[in-house]
């Protein structure tokens, strides 16, 4: 078997990513640093880990006028929604030092709005994220109050981001997908949204594409590795997903050399494009696009078969 693939020399492209990369862009900068649990196994921090990253950092970020509304009484019955997100790793990420999260806003809507954050390594950027937030009530979405608007045009970054490119309706259609991986929700994935929480939906594509690759390399112990892990994620959640449940996270693997189409990147070359989804049963309730190294997976030069 051939040796794995490095990572992606170039990787994809988050568009719009270039302010990401500035620290000097972002109103908000915050330290962390690295966990035990953030590592993986090669002793850098996971695509998955920067996900929580991301969203401490939406979490921290300071909305003074909208708190005290909600603390005065004058907006309440609402929850914030991740609606989407897009995660790229740059570089390594690994312990010894702190890093840098950059955190600002890069869109207002009606009733959404979107983070853009970089994450910095002294001045080198390691990795950039931008995400969707939605605010809703019983009713579904509710628009931004002014209180909200006036907070988040106080951490505006100049360079406004590209919106995503929304999948194409067929991906909801589970007999698209020849590989699933069943998961069964856990009491710890559990947010207080009283739904399963973002990162734990991330965890399980990443755990569906590193099924589809140990089945493919004998089922090593330890599993595929980490070189062969999605450099870069897109995802939309397209529906709340419940506890105590079992979904099936689907998966479709294809070279993003051939693909067309809408893309949540620009072209990675000599890469794979892992097409996925989470279903309750044949309702869609998630969908995700990962890009990655092809590894050793098409080594005979025979084209790629998923």
């Amino acid at each position: 078997m051939a040796d794995p693939a490095p990572v992606l020399p170039a990787g994809p492209t988050l568009p719009g990513e270039g302010a990401l990369t500035d620290a000097a862009a972002f109103p908000v900068l915050r330290t962390v640093a690295p966990r035990y649990a953030d590592l993986g196994g090669d002793g850098r921090v996971t695509t998955v880990a920067l996900g929580r990253w991301f969203e401490e950092a939406r979490v921290a970020a300071g909305l003074p006028r909208f708190r005290r509304l909600v603390e005065d009484g004058g907006f309440s019955s609402f929850r914030i929604l991740l609606a989407a997100q897009r995660i790229r790793r740059l570089a390594p990420v690994t312990p010894g030092l702190d890093h840098r999260i950059g955190s600002g806003v890069r869109r207002i809507g009606r009733s959404s709005y979107s983070w853009g954050h970089g994450v910095f390594a002294g001045d080198r950027c390691v990795a950039v994220s931008d995400s969707v937030t939605v605010l809703a009530t019983g009713a579904g979405p509710s628009g931004l109050p002014d209180e909200l608007r006036a907070d988040l045009a106080a951490l505006v970054i100049d360079e406004p981001g590209d919106a995503a490119p929304r999948p194409e309706a067929a991906r909801r259609e589970y007999a698209r997908y020849p590989h699933a991986h069943r998961i069964t929700t856990r009491i710890g994935d559990v947010d207080t949204n009283r739904h399963v929480n973002n990162v734990a939906v991330l965890s399980w594509y990443a755990d569906a594409v590193a099924s589809w690759q140990s089945a493919r390399l004998g089922d090593p112990d330890g599993g595929p590795p980490e070189d062969l892990a999605p450099v870069a994620w897109d995802v939309q959640y397209v529906d709340e997903v419940a506890h105590p449940r079992t979904y099936d996270v689907v998966l479709a693997v294809d070279r993003e050399t051939e693909r067309s189409g809408a893309r949540p990147f620009d072209t990675a070359p000599d890469g794979l494009h892992y097409r996925a989804g989470v279903f309750a049963g044949e309702r869609c309730v998630g969908l995700a696009d990962g890009i990655g190294a092809a590894g050793p997976f098409d080594a005979d030069g025979s084209g790629w078969i998923a």
